[in-house]
């Protein structure tokens, strides 16, 4: 899905993004021309390291020993512009972001580049990296998809890169000792090395191609990832598109709670979880050894090639299944509430993909997102994944402002001074799908253990800090434009914006959703056309609980979650953006989120 954007024929760029400096303190005369412009103003030409928020696809968000963020993403650009090799943005502040002219790799993916990995191929695209340091060293695992389809070649792969510095450059780990003398110093002292880079493949045989492949392989069969399937193994013959495990979007298991990737003991050695995968065949859970992060089978024994043929070493299922359009995962642990998160990017890239979300006590599962629907499917649900995974983050649009669509490829991660902080790329719904922005928001955990977040995009200067902080119900309460989220597998034609051609998709997630008005009343009623009902704040001054009723008085449900002071980046009229947000979500009942902005006066 993500070459579809890779191949588009427009180079758009962004050149006019920051006109005041990357990292200058800004006035609110910049707040205001800077959040306008991020979006609106996105223009052609440029080079990569004007690029700034824009061109950043699947993005993962870290943050170095001194505090300066960085985001990782898909070699992804409008036309093909700019270096392949994972992109790298940086930022201080989490609102304005260089972007590096160079790649991770900081060399082209040639036919050279990929030797080294072991491939014979002509080109590649390199995709959703994630990143940890440890040992002095950064280790990336990315995907590489690769344009050859015939006998033997991966058609997908995930592979290790390590550097010395978080700008790179990275080098396959089995070469990076020979390319820099502080990574060989470094491994030498932990005492590793590396005979190959690749934790896991993706391959499927065609046996026209291939005369001599094994009897057990059929015309176009899954091989490696989908032989130890075990989610889908009885349905490997549904096509070949459908059985395996992709091998895309790795990510670690991490505690949001305390910052550190989970520890798990496997056959007394200690590893790290790691997830990947995608619709083939559902998102795999596998283990790596947490000091040299090769791969490691059930039995605890590090593996130094991809292929092995213990049963499970490429991971089990633990979400989606048989087709269903999951990938993009994230499992995160959180210490405070006793749960795993799964969180998922869903459906069709350009016109339809949204985030959804369900936890579990256990890290394999089942999750379960909050209207009690588990996202391990089977054949018999898994056309209608849209149904499941409680939506918390989609298309959506408050009354005439900015609006955003197809979000996903999110990524999460705690920063230094305590911030939940949640990633993901974006397109608008007042430009051509081909643009797609880097955006960063925040996002807190109800006290039943629920992750919502703050809908605006996060925002901080010297006079403003979002942060749950008390406020007055007088303060809460006013007029809002307010989206409740909706969800379903509901098909119809649409025209995506800025586009020509028509798609079949699920309506409710391609289209953005309206927001309906609301009034908190200061008797602590509802009103408005739409909706009834109660409301209440805690005594803390932030947590909030919402019985939102129709207008005819029937129930909807209770939604949980806090008010807090935000910044709407999305408001056209460049004034008053500094506003007061509710996000909430109903775990008793219908498992949507609900969350709006007071309508500033």
């Amino acid at each position: 899905m993500v070459n579809k954007i890779v191949k588009k024929s427009l180079l758009i760029t962004l050149s006019a993004l920051m006109t005041y400096g990357l990292f200058a303190a800004p006035s609110k005369r910049d707040v205001d021309r800077y959040v306008y412009t991020k979006y609106s103003n996105a223009t052609s030409g440029g080079s990569q390291a004007e690029w700034g928020a824009l061109n950043c696809h699947d993005p993962k968000i870290f943050q170095d020993d001194d505090g300066t963020y960085y985001v990782y993403s898909t070699d992804a650009a409008i036309g093909g512009a700019g270096q392949k090799g994972i992109q790298i943005r940086k930022s201080t502040d989490l609102v304005h972001w260089e972007c590096l002219p160079r790649s991770a790799t900081q060399k082209k993916w040639d036919k050279a580049w990929l030797q080294w990995l072991g491939y014979n191929a002509v080109t590649a695209s390199t995709w959703a990296p994630t990143v940890i340091k440890q040992n002095g060293l950064y280790y990336m695992f990315h995907g590489i998809i690769t344009d050859v389809r015939s006998a033997g070649y991966p058609d997908a792969a995930i592979t290790l890169a390590i550097a010395s510095s978080a700008e790179g450059p990275f080098y396959p780990a089995a070469l990076a000792a020979s390319k820099d003398e502080v990574i060989a110093e470094a491994l030498n002292k932990i005492g590793v090395e590396y005979s190959q880079s690749n934790l896991v493949r993706y391959t499927y045989y065609d046996r026209s191609f291939d005369f001599d492949a094994p009897e057990s392989v059929t015309e176009f069969d899954c091989y490696n990832t989908g032989a130890y399937d075990t989610h889908n193994k009885m349905e490997a013959d549904i096509n070949s598109f459908s059985y395996g495990f992709g091998c895309i979007d790795p990510e670690f298991v991490a505690d949001v709670a305390t910052g550190k990737n989970m520890i798990y003991e496997i056959g007394g050695r200690k590893c790290y979880a790691l997830t990947y995968g995608s619709w083939k065949g559902g998102i795999a859970l596998m283990y790596v050894d947490s000091l040299s992060l090769k791969p490691v089978s059930p039995d605890g024994q590090e593996m130094n090639a991809p292929a092995d043929s213990k049963d499970g070493a490429f991971g089990i299922c633990i979400a989606g299944g048989y087709g269903a359009a999951y990938e993009g995962a994230q499992v995160i642990y959180n210490s405070d509430t006793g749960y795993y998160y799964i969180f998922v990017s869903m459906g069709g890239l350009e016109n339809e993909y949204r985030v959804g979300m369900g936890r579990s006590k256990t890290l394999n599962g089942p999750y379960f997102d909050a209207g009690g629907k588990t996202m391990y499917l089977d054949p018999m649900v898994a056309s209608r994944y849209h149904e499941f995974g409680s939506k918390i983050m989609g298309g959506e649009e408050l009354k005439g402002e900015f609006g955003w669509r197809c979000p996903g490829g999110q990524s999460i991660m705690l920063s230094k001074d305590g911030k939940i902080l949640f990633a993901c790329h974006s397109r608008t719904n007042f430009k051509p799908g081909y643009f797609f922005f880097l955006q960063i928001r925040q996002m807190f955990f109800t006290q039943d253990g629920w992750p919502v977040l703050n809908h605006n995009e996060y925002y901080e200067d010297a006079d403003f800090t979002e942060k749950l902080a008390p406020l007055s119900p007088v303060e809460v309460a006013g007029t809002y434009n307010a989206v409740l989220t909706v969800r379903s597998s509901k098909i119809e034609h649409y025209t995506p914006y800025g586009e020509g051609s028509v798609a079949d998709v699920h309506i409710d997630d391609a289209v953005p959703t309206p927001s309906q008005e609301l009034t908190l009343n200061e008797d602590g009623s509802i009103g408005g056309k739409t909706y009834s009902g109660s409301w209440k704040l805690m005594e803390d001054g932030y947590t909030v609980e919402l019985l939102l009723k129709d207008a005819k008085g029937a129930e909807i449900g209770t939604f949980k979650g806090y008010a807090l002071s935000a910044v709407d980046w999305a408001i056209k009229n460049p004034v008053a953006r500094k506003v007061i947000s509710f996000t909430t979500i109903d775990s008793e009942k219908t498992g949507e989120y609900f969350w709006g902005n007071k309508k500033n006066k």
